[in-house]
């Protein structure tokens, strides 16, 4: 009667881990689907940043005025003018 009992035991906590394992794999997959949807957001956000700060230079607007609006350093703001 204890080996079944312990033989049973044993499942259940076999497949209890089994859900675990199965649902925080699925928690990671989807997390790294956000993750590059996230990316791809911030790289398209930054494009059009870059290509506005652009536009700000070519009329006039010093790299330090851009820096201070932006919050980024003028060495950045100048490797984003290159």
């Amino acid at each position: 009667m204890d080996e079944l009992l312990n033989q049973s035991m044993q499942n259940i906590e076999s497949e209890t881990r089994s859900r675990e394992v199965d649902k925080y794999e699925h928690i990671l997959s989807e997390s790294i689907k956000e993750i590059k949807i996230a990316k791809n957001l911030v790289k398209e956000f930054s494009d059009i940043r870059n290509e506005s700060i652009k536009n700000l230079y070519r009329v006039g607007i010093s790299a330090k005025k851009l820096s201070e609006s932006t919050g980024l350093s003028t060495v950045f703001i100048h490797r984003i003018l290159k």
